[in-house]
């Protein structure tokens, strides 16, 4: 019988929060008996304390670290950020997500601790990588990493189930965020005024702004009004005010002047 010692591993969480990987001892040919030691071993792992699941995580989230984002916007002007790893081989997003309200917004804000008006702006209609040409502009640094819970969504689970690819359904999001970590919040940024009235109390047209920095045309502010009593925040440009405006369901919102 071959008796050379060998070693197995196992994958745990200390409570503080770390992952760690810790030797469970077994033989080069496994024999029932060693078998029952082995899962002896793992029981006393767990026994003095080590997880199986991240601490402060539910049944089916997982947790990931992240260094940088971009923002882009998809239908209707909704922003969208993407989050990437530190691992510079992994060139494409690790996952993006829809802000696809104020308070979304603010979740992102606080959590990374800048000002999602300040992430320039990138007009592809996809996520760009780390490795396109323009990715030292649009792909920000942290100010320092934060963590993303998240889940692998039941849609693609579906999808995956029934035979991904083959079926030749789009294949849906893979992994969804649920909620940024707590514990890697940093301080919010200052904020930077946008006008968000008609006039200064002195009389004076306030200069409507997109987040961008870019002017609005003049002709379009009743209809930027609009947007920002609806999202109580600036348009993100000129043509996500467009886009936004293209929705019959927010055309109503825009109380046009009549003709005289």
């Amino acid at each position: 019988m071959d008796t050379n010692d060998t070693t197995g591993w196992v994958k745990l969480f200390h409570p503080n929060g770390p992952q760690v990987t810790l030797p469970v001892p077994m033989l080069a040919r496994l024999s029932a008996e060693q078998a029952v030691e082995m899962l002896a071993s793992v029981s006393a792992y767990l026994s003095a304390g080590f997880l199986v699941s991240a601490p402060g995580l539910e049944d089916g989230e997982q947790k990931q670290e992240v260094v940088s984002v971009s923002r882009r916007e998809g239908k209707d002007a909704v922003p969208i950020v993407a989050f990437y790893l530190a691992h510079p081989k992994v060139l494409k997003k690790f996952l993006h997500a829809y802000l696809n309200n104020v308070e979304d917004i603010q979740a992102f804000e606080a959590a990374t601790g800048m000002r999602l008006a300040d992430i320039p702006l990138w007009e592809g209609e996809r996520d760009i990588d780390k490795d396109n040409k323009n990715a030292a502009r649009h792909i920000v640094p942290l100010a320092r990493p934060i963590s993303l819970v998240y889940e692998v969504g039941e849609k693609w689970k579906r999808w995956s189930a029934e035979g991904g690819k083959s079926t030749g359904e789009i294949e849906p999001h893979k992994l969804l965020l649920v909620r940024y970590d707590a514990g890697t919040s940093v301080p919010v940024a200052a904020k930077t005024t946008t006008a968000s009235a008609s006039v200064e109390s002195n009389g004076t047209p306030v200069i409507r702004k997109y987040a961008d920095g870019s002017d609005a045309n003049p002709a379009a502010y009743t209809i930027y009004d609009a947007y920002l009593n609806q999202r109580k925040a600036a348009p993100l440009s000129a043509e996500g005010l467009k886009a936004w405006y293209a929705n019959p369901a927010n055309k109503v919102l825009v109380k046009l002047p009549t003709a005289a």
